[in-house]
């Protein structure tokens, strides 16, 4: 096992060149506490070649960064109060050296330059070195490049952030670390990206990056959970968002909590499972049913989008419906006034 702190020394690898090209931009855009993911990771995993550090970085969840357990000591003392939920009354009166030490031995971890890392889930091969174009670089909504006096060429980070869940330090606090700094205001944009391209991130349509953080998580929160299991979610928001012509975050939010507003029949290879979707929800055909056996669930999608009236668009078919549209995250578009001629 060598024991490389990060930037991993991928370069010095073999692989092809779009591999050594998909790698430099990965590594360019690490965030924070990704790095430190990595630099754990790659004692516990067996590196070899590009491929295998690519497969890697697309399954970094499947190991979890304590941060700032640098030892024994504080591995046991952050188990202790972000694991076991231990109450101030008990702190003073545990053995955090013993607890640490146990947990590493148990687990397998390592310590890294900004904690400890362990392996919580079996990764497998999702690289095979021909599917290049299908790795994602990550699981991520919103990417912020932030800097600040004591790091002027700034660090990356990803979100969402999941600390407001688990209570644990996530990305933003891994972050404020590396930038030394214990607040955003502290910080300032470099740079900002959207995993939906149709969305453009500036400070102007924000007060502040807090603001702008929560927005970033909750998007990568809607786009997790993929409308509690909707068939065709994404499909379907994207859709919405074209017809829409939507590229602010803070409307994209407001388009993925209504897209009941949004009438929706996707391409053909995806009718047939959304079909029964549509009309096991609709109450159309019991699903139970001996009919269900016989029901043309692509026919059903296809007189759907007659009788509604839907338009092409680049995910399918759609159209705005009379639902009422709720604002929770954006400003409902200004209406012009009219003219009054009075005498």
């Amino acid at each position: 096992m060598k024991d490389y702190t990060y930037p991993y020394p991928w370069k010095g690898l073999s692989g092809t060149a779009e591999e050594m090209r998909f790698l430099a931009a990965r590594f360019a855009e690490m965030s924070a506490r990704e790095q430190h993911l990595v630099e754990g990771a790659s004692q516990l995993q067996s590196i070899d070649t590009a491929a295998d550090l690519i497969d890697l970085t697309e399954q970094l969840d499947c190991f979890a960064f304590y941060y700032g357990a640098a030892d024994d000591g504080k591995l046991g003392d952050y188990i202790a109060k972000y694991r076991e939920n231990a109450t101030y009354a008990q702190l003073p009166f545990f053995d955090f050296a013993r607890w640490g030490k146990d947990v590493r031995e148990q687990h397998g971890g390592v310590y890294v330059s900004g904690g400890f890392v362990e392996q919580i889930s079996p990764s497998r091969q999702i690289y095979d070195g021909e599917n290049l174009s299908q790795m994602t670089g990550g699981n991520w909504s919103v990417k912020l490049k932030l800097a600040s006096r004591y790091r002027p060429d700034g660090v990356w980070l990803k979100l969402p952030d999941h600390e407001i869940h688990t209570v644990e330090p996530d990305e933003a606090a891994v972050a404020l670390g590396e930038l030394g700094v214990d607040n955003l205001s502290h910080t300032i944009l470099l740079e900002s990206k959207c995993c939906l391209d149709n969305i453009t991130i500036t400070m102007e349509q924000y007060d502040d990056l807090d603001r702008l953080i929560q927005d970033g998580s909750n998007l990568g929160y809607v786009l997790e959970e993929q409308g509690q299991g909707m068939p065709c979610f994404e499909a379907h928001l994207r859709a919405a968002m074209e017809l829409e012509n939507c590229t602010r975050l803070d409307h994209a939010l407001d388009i993925s909590q209504n897209l009941a507003c949004f009438d929706f029949i996707p391409e053909p290879q995806q009718r047939e499972r959304y079909g029964r979707h549509l009309a096991r929800q609709r109450g159309v055909v019991n699903p139970d049913s001996p009919a269900a056996l016989y029901f043309d669930y692509e026919a059903y999608c296809k007189a759907e989008i007659e009788r509604l009236g839907l338009k092409p668009c680049a995910q399918g078919y759609i159209a705005r419906n009379d639902r009422e549209f709720i604002f929770e995250f954006s400003s409902p578009p200004r209406q012009e006034q009219g003219l009054s001629l009075q005498g």
